[in-house]
């Protein structure tokens, strides 16, 4: 079975997705406007690559999107993430395709997102005034493009069940199916690690609360706290307001809090991942998060806002530590309580590992998404899929 993968080649999901369906023996040719990534094989641009493709790139080049999966007759187009792979699938005519929705792609349009201001569109960038504009019109102008694409999917996947309620604020007719990605792997036992740490994965932008994790971090730092803070700059760009502030925490305290401003290989991830005792995940909203899956995968205590998402996997004081309202002192008295498993046996490592292990296995779930795909194609009528894989000529005036 060949399957497009269709997105942004540089994003780790994306990367990790197509690397788990290949694994999973299904033929991936990764498709996209960017510059070929070396890592991803084979890899097909949709014209010149563009190295920050804008709306109007996608707009553009929708019929060669079509006129390249046909030559490349693939039976399945699987866009990754619905804006703007999915509605650039959409656009091009191509069919059958089957989005996979992530927390972004559409809890961002729904009637409970935030404010403009934390809009995950600027999450990296200062709110101009242009720049709150072009978001504001992004919330009023996508809902009916991804009402359309949803409409005209085979099926659609979402990471959890959030997403999936969500789906159904734009049709409620159609077959939506929970599937977490979960991590590449796990991070083995818990015993014989030192775990001395306190890990804040997710990056410095307002998106991810980052201004509020900062703020404990200085009230318990400056109340002679034991654990070490390790913050990740993150894959996308940081705030330069929130890395000043984060710089200032380490000269501030040298030998406590230690920022990492380069993006990490997998291999120092895990180091850092066998040090933390526990973890700090705040989006203002989230599907299935990674960040989270590979957390707990590695034994360390999620420490996270009550997100409906969270709340439908984690429950406080068995397998996560929730802090609500979400605000700088009870994040501190939060920290404070992890303390005592310095010394104490922890509760959440075998409960928070046996899950991941059962439920959000990368390799089982992308051969479950084979396994659906392939039963979908099955029920299609031959002559249907023959007439798909051919190009549509234009008809001579």
């Amino acid at each position: 079975m060949r399957i497009a993968l269709i997105g942004p080649a540089q994003d780790l999901h994306l990367r990790r997705w197509g690397r788990a369906l290949q694994a999973a023996g299904a033929e991936v040719v990764f498709v996209g406007l960017e510059p070929p990534p070396s890592d991803v094989h084979p890899y097909h641009s949709v014209g010149p690559p563009v190295t920050r493709p804008r709306w109007m790139d996608f707009y553009r080049r929708a019929r060669a999107l079509r006129r390249l999966l046909e030559t490349l007759q693939v039976a399945v187009a699987h866009p990754f993430h619905l804006t703007p792979s999915g509605v650039w699938v959409w656009l091009s005519g191509f069919r059958p395709y089957v989005p996979y929705a992530m927390g972004a792609d559409l809890l961002e349009y729904t009637p409970g997102a935030p404010p403009l201001c934390y809009s995950w569109s600027l999450q990296s960038t200062s709110p101009t005034l242009p720049r709150l504009a072009a978001a504001w019109l992004r919330r009023r102008l996508l809902p009916p493009l991804l009402r359309q694409t949803l409409q005209e999917a085979a099926f659609a996947l979402a990471d959890n069940y959030e997403l999936c309620k969500a789906e159904k604020f734009f049709e409620k007719e159609k077959n939506y199916i929970e599937l977490p990605t979960g991590p590449e792997r796990v991070g083995g036992s818990w015993e014989g690690e030192e775990r001395v740490g306190l890990l804040f994965p997710r990056g410095l932008t307002p998106f991810y609360r980052a201004d509020i994790l900062l703020e404990a971090a200085h009230l318990y730092l400056a109340a002679q706290g034991r654990l070490l803070l390790f913050c990740l700059a993150g894959p996308y760009p940081p705030h330069p307001h929130l890395t000043r502030q984060a710089k200032d925490l380490e000269k501030r305290f040298p030998n406590k809090f230690f920022l990492f401003e380069k993006i990490l290989d997998k291999k120092e991830i895990a180091k850092l991942w066998r040090r933390s005792l526990a973890f700090v995940s705040a989006p203002l909203y989230d599907g299935y998060s990674y960040s989270l899956a590979e957390g707990r995968a590695y034994g360390a205590l999620p420490i996270i806002p009550a997100l409906p998402a969270y709340l439908e996997l984690l429950t406080h004081g068995y397998n996560a530590w929730f802090v609500e309202p979400f605000t700088p002192e009870n994040l501190r008295q939060a920290f404070f309580a992890a303390e005592k498993y310095l010394t104490e046996p922890p509760f959440w490592p075998a409960r928070n590992l046996a899950w991941v292990e059962r439920f959000s296995d990368l390799r089982r779930s992308a051969e479950a998404f084979l396994s659906l795909l392939q039963a979908y194609l099955d029920r299609q009528p031959k002559e249907g899929r023959e007439k798909q894989k051919q190009p549509q000529r234009r008809q001579k005036p």
